[in-house]
This record gives structure tokens, sequence and C-alpha cells, in this order.
């Protein structure tokens, strides 16, 4: 900072100019202001930064848990039923055959899903075998429906109710780091479908 003076006399010449420094206080309130400007940006940009990776993580378990689940509804809609004597398939008398019908556990056919050590698993083989169709799972929540929409208690059902199945819901629950994706469906079964063309 300069602080110029003008010569008292009338005399023309340059006039005298001496340089005044910053004060301390001045100087300690410059770094304040800066320091807290630059904390100020450094948290909006590690906020910034947590955020991005949050909603990717959660995009990708959405992503995993909706693969999850349109694998189940593919294989749970096709569930057969059983043919009734003498009459043609379908038969609108049929029963479901379904051989599981648990919270976190559906067997049909050669086929199969369970929740099991934190991963959706799937069977083709009669549960021969298991195989991994979603990892970092916290939850595999299934019911079941009668043709009249009610809902089939308490599980696991007994043989009875395993044929009275008519629609499934299921939810799929997925978790990482803090973040979760839930996805939840209902699917009736295809090869009822005439029961509900000809409901009174």
């Amino acid at each position: 900072m300069s602080i110029c003076l003008k010569s008292s006399q009338q005399s023309v010449g340059p006039r005298r100019c001496r340089r005044r420094a910053f004060t301390l206080v001045e100087l300690v309130v410059s770094m304040t202001v800066g320091v807290i400007i630059t904390g100020s940006a450094a948290i909006l940009i590690l906020n910034a930064s947590k955020q991005r990776g949050e909603v990717a993580a959660r995009s990708e378990l959405t992503d995993r848990a909706a693969t999850a689940m349109e694998c189940i509804l593919r294989y749970v809609r096709e569930i057969p039923q059983d043919e009734c004597i003498a009459s043609p398939t379908p038969c609108l008398l049929g029963n479901a055959q379904v051989t599981t019908a648990a919270a976190s556990d559906l067997r049909f056919d050669v086929y199969g899903f369970r929740l099991s050590g934190g991963a959706i698993q799937i069977t083709n083989d009669t549960a021969a075998n298991w195989h991994t169709l979603a990892a970092d799972a916290t939850g595999l929540t299934l019911s079941y429906y009668d043709q009249d929409g009610v809902a089939l208690t308490p599980l696991p059902l007994n043989a009875t109710q395993r044929e009275d199945i008519r629609r499934v819901t299921v939810q799929v629950t997925l978790g990482l780091g803090g973040q979760i994706a839930k996805l939840r469906s209902s699917i009736y079964l295809r090869n009822f479908m005439n029961e509900v063309a000809n409901a009174p």
C-alpha cells in the first residue's frame, strides 16, 4: 500500500511516496478467509464425489436386482399344472406343480430359487446344483396367492396350498456399501390364465 505525501511547498517536483506493508491483523484476517474458502470448496468437492459414488453404486445394485427379478419372473410364469384326467390341456381344474413354497425358497419342476448365504441362487436340475443369480443379496421374499387373490399362509405351504398357487409376488433386495436396491413385482401363472378368462 502506498501513501503519497504532497510537499508543503509550492515547488514543482515529484511527490514523495512511502510504502506501508500489511499489518499483522490484516494478514491473519486474509489467511483466515482464504482457509475458510479453501475448506468450503474442498468439502463441496468431496460431497459431490461421494454422492456420485453412491449414485453409481445404487445404479449398479438396481441393475443387478432387475436382472435377477426378470429371470425369476420368467421361470415362475411357466410353472406347470397337473392335467385333469380325460380333459384337454390346459386343464382349468389343474393343480400347480410346486414342490416347495417357502418365504425365500420356491421349487417347481426341475427349477428353483432360494436365498442362501447372501446370494440369490437358481437351480435347473432339481436342486442337484445351485448357481448364483445375484450376489450381495439381503433378501428374497416370496408371497403366494390363490385364484381369488387371497394370500396363502402360513409358510411353507402344504401340498394342498401349493396346488392352489396362481400368483406369486417376488421381492428382491440387494445391499452393498450402505446402498440398498429393492425391487418388487408380481406374476400370474400363465398356465392358469384360462381360469381368469372364464371367471364369473
